[in-house]
């Protein structure tokens, strides 16, 4: 099975101006401020202008950098905009699997033009997320996931069949799936390039490196023959609030815990999920911080429903202490319920969208794919009386 993978360049970086669009053009540093001890986790190709890379320590990049702007590494927030891309990438194609934080792999059972089917998934994330994108395709994750972060901001590079091998072969050890302590072995024999490496005799590489060179071998040859698996879904959503200045028990807490519940209600009913629990955690001003769970025997998406339980166990939670930050988390997910409806019956509407769909599914899947329901005369049991014809554009 072909696999594309979905590479979005300094992730962390595009969150961020996503959420303040005024970073935009500024030399932007993240993994903390500067005068603390941490080390970069990713930086704006203007901070790059002046030397700044990943895993460099913050005060380095502050020398080369004074003119950064320095911003602490938000976990959660790039973990949410995380889960909303490949959710989007769900919605074109049934197989993907998140390689977080960067990485989103696709497999292409199902696509007959894999390089169209590659450029919609980019443009579809660029329009209803907004992060740009690039795209690799391979027969092998690895090889897929280097020609995607080889390949140009919202291009495609597509890998031939059978030549990952070739096109692995000027990759520095360095960009290889393998430790550290293996990397800094190779470069002490002298190997500094994966066609190194398969010029070595058979079973040098499995005798000097165990496992993990027998692995290494197969993964340059491409011969990593697993499959994309179906993505599940999401198992959570959270929202969180933190209060510059701690607020007390009273109208203002209940009015943060209401916006907070709207927007982790909205994400859910973006979703067409409900929840069966929904957990909140309180960080109060003197260092303690208070939980609990509540289920509902119904799941639940509604802001209203949800709140009648949350607000008043709100209120005894918190006490007569300030609190500093509100987190909620809804778990338990399930499909929301709905009802069915034929968008086939009564007068025509969006005729054009209806017929560009079709369009596209018979290129994506074959002209059988769609199917339209045709009365037959004579048959005497429910399952004779109709029958499925295929369906062109023009018929609707």
């Amino acid at each position: 099975m072909r696999i594309a993978c979905l590479y979005l360049p300094g992730f962390a970086v595009q969150v961020e101006r996503r959420a303040n669009p005024a970073l935009c053009g500024l030399p932007l540093i993240i993994g903390g401020y500067h005068h603390e001890t941490g080390r970069v986790r990713d930086v704006s190709s203007e901070a790059a202008g002046f030397g700044v890379a990943p895993d460099m320590l913050l005060r380095q990049a502050y020398r080369l950098c004074p003119s950064g702007t320095f911003l602490p590494y938000r976990e959660e927030r790039y973990s949410e905009a995380f889960s909303s891309v490949v959710f989007e990438a769900a919605q074109l194609c049934p197989l993907v699997e998140p390689d977080p934080v960067a990485h989103v792999l696709l497999g292409l059972r199902y696509e007959r033009d894999e390089r169209r089917f590659a450029a919609d998934v980019t443009i579809a994330v660029r329009r209803h997320v907004g992060f740009q994108s690039s795209c690799g395709i391979a027969s092998s994750r690895f090889a897929a996931r280097v020609a995607a972060e080889d390949a140009a901001l919202s291009q495609t590079l597509a890998v031939e069949v059978g030549a990952e091998g070739e096109f692995l072969g000027g990759l520095p050890v360095e960009r290889l799936p393998v430790s550290d302590v293996v990397v800094r072995r190779l470069r002490l024999l002298g190997i500094v390039q994966a066609a190194d490496l398969l010029r070595l005799p058979a079973g040098a590489l499995e005798a000097q490196f165990g496992r993990e060179g027998q692995e290494l071998l197969k993964v340059l040859h491409g011969e990593d023959d697993r499959e994309v698996e179906q993505w599940k879904g999401l198992r959570e959503v959270a929202r969180t609030r933190c209060f510059d200045v701690p607020v007390a028990h009273g109208e203002e807490l209940l009015e943060a815990t209401r916006e907070l519940l709207d927007s982790l209600c909205c994400e859910l009913q973006a979703r067409w999920q409900c929840c069966r629990c929904l957990a909140v955690v309180l960080s109060l001003e003197n260092g303690e911080s208070k939980q609990e769970e509540l289920n509902f025997k119904e799941p639940a998406s509604s802001p209203s429903v949800l709140g009648r339980r949350l607000l008043p166990r709100i209120e005894q939670l918190a006490g007569v202490v300030p609190v500093e930050s509100l987190r909620l988390t809804a778990s338990a997910l399930c499909a929301a319920s709905g009802t069915q409806s034929s968008f086939l019956e009564g007068p025509l509407r969006a005729t054009a969208q209806f017929n560009e769909a079709i369009g596209v599914l018979q290129q994506r899947y074959g002209k059988d794919v769609v199917k339209r329901v045709v009365k037959r005369h004579g048959g005497r049991l429910p399952e004779e009386r109709f029958a499925f014809v295929p369906c062109e554009a023009e018929e609707r």
